[in-house]
Order: structure tokens, then C-alpha cells, then sequence
């Protein structure tokens, strides 16, 4: 082999002097031919593991007449200049500070955030829910006027619904709200609920009695 010619010139001679091309060389070796594209021009990327390539180059080398250990030699010298530079780092200092990406540092961040919010605003966000119920004061009431004021206390930051329909709590946890009553009893369930924690309810019942003007 001539110690000028490279590894791609060297096959492109050996097919010429054959009188044989890629897929020719392909069907009598039974090496594939993007496979012998890739070792001809060093494309690592596309070739399977090292011991597979050297049968590859045995099988070529004995089919064109060319010597096998010679080109096994180039190759694999051509093999280490084309890797050298990519791989052939010093070892990382095992005690060296590794700085995360900046992705990574605003993800980290935000944790951080997240982790001390949740722990500030644990009490606001999981637990038994306060519910002070103010008006009406009694477990059963009787009420003379259709529209009754339904008031009582709980904390702002929980959910407040009474029979469902969501209330408006003031920035001191009280809350009012005015309720239209239907003839007989009236089932009223006030509801707090925690974020991420528990529910409270209280039931009141009330029994409208509408008044009677009696005229004279």
C-alpha cells in the first residue's frame, strides 16, 4: 500500500483497477452498501460497532486483493485523527463546581420559590377550614320575611359556597349575603374548602312563616 494514498483514495483505485463499483463490491462481499460508503469516507455515525466494521474491512480487503491489515491500519489511523479533538478531554476535576445551565438555574429557582410560598401559606392552603356560622345562630330558625341575611366568619383565602352558588368573603374573613326564602323549611349548607385541604360544613335549617296583615 502506498503510504501517501488515503483510506477513500486507496478504494477508489482498488474498485477502478476491478473494474467494480459500490454495489458490485456490496453483492460479493455481503457488506451493505451504505456501509461501505460510510467506512470509504469515514462516517462514523453510520456504522455499527468497531468489531463489526473490521470484518467489513477483512471482507473488502480479501475481495479486491488489497492487504487486509494494511487497511486495517489506515482505517483505524484515520479512525483517530477524525475522533481526536472530540473525545480527547482532560478528566473532569472530581472536585470542581459543576454550574447547572441557565435552564436548569431558573427551574431550580422557581423550586425554591414554590417550596417557600407552599411553606408560608401552609395553614392557608391545607388543614380544617374555619366556618363561624353568625347568622342564623340556631341549628333551626324561624323567619317572618322572605329575604334573610345569611353572615357569619371564615378565612378569605378558602372557597365559600352556600348551597353551591360561591360567596364573597371580606378581607377580615366575615361575609354576608342575602337569601330569599321559600314558604316552609329552607335547608341552608354553608361549604368552606381549603386549596388543598379539607372541606367544613354546617347545615342550618330555617322555616319561613310568611306574616299575615289581618285588616280591620
Amino acid at each position: 500500500m502506498e503510504p501517501h494514498k488515503d483510506l477513500k483514495t486507496l478504494l477508489n483505485d482498488a474498485l477502478e483497477l476491478k473494474n467494480l463499483d459500490h454495489k458490485r463490491l456490496s453483492e460479493l462481499t455481503g457488506v451493505p452498501e451504505r456501509y461501505i460508503w460510510a467506512i470509504q469516507n469515514m462516517e462514523i455515525d453510520k456504522l455499527p460497532p468497531y468489531p463489526y466494521v473490521r470484518g467489513y474491512i477483512k471482507k473488502i480487503s480479501e475481495t479486491l486483493h488489497v492487504n487486509h491489515d494494511e487497511l486495517w491500519e489506515l482505517y483505524s489511523r484515520e479512525l483517530k485523527q477524525s475522533t481526536s479533538g472530540k473525545y480527547d478531554k482532560l478528566p473532569a476535576n472530581r472536585f470542581a463546581i459543576i454550574q447547572p445551565s441557565r435552564n436548569k438555574q431558573i427551574l431550580i429557582i422557581l423550586g425554591i420559590i414554590i417550596a417557600l410560598y407552599l411553606i408560608m401559606n401552609i395553614g392557608r392552603i391545607r388543614g380544617e377550614p374555619k366556618l363561624e356560622i353568625i347568622n342564623p345562630s340556631l341549628p333551626v330558625t324561624t323567619a317572618y320575611y322572605q329575604t334573610f341575611v345569611l353572615a357569619g366568619r371564615t378565612e378569605r383565602y378558602d372557597k365559600l359556597t352556600i348551597n353551591g352558588k360561591e360567596i364573597f368573603v371580606n378581607q377580615d374573613g366575615s361575609f354576608s349575603e342575602g337569601y330569599e326564602l321559600q314558604p316552609g323549611s329552607n335547608a341552608i349548607e354553608f361549604k368552606s374548602k381549603k386549596l388543598l385541604g379539607m372541606e367544613k360544613t354546617v347545615t342550618k335549617q330555617i322555616f319561613y312563616q310568611p306574616s299575615t296583615i289581618i285588616k280591620k
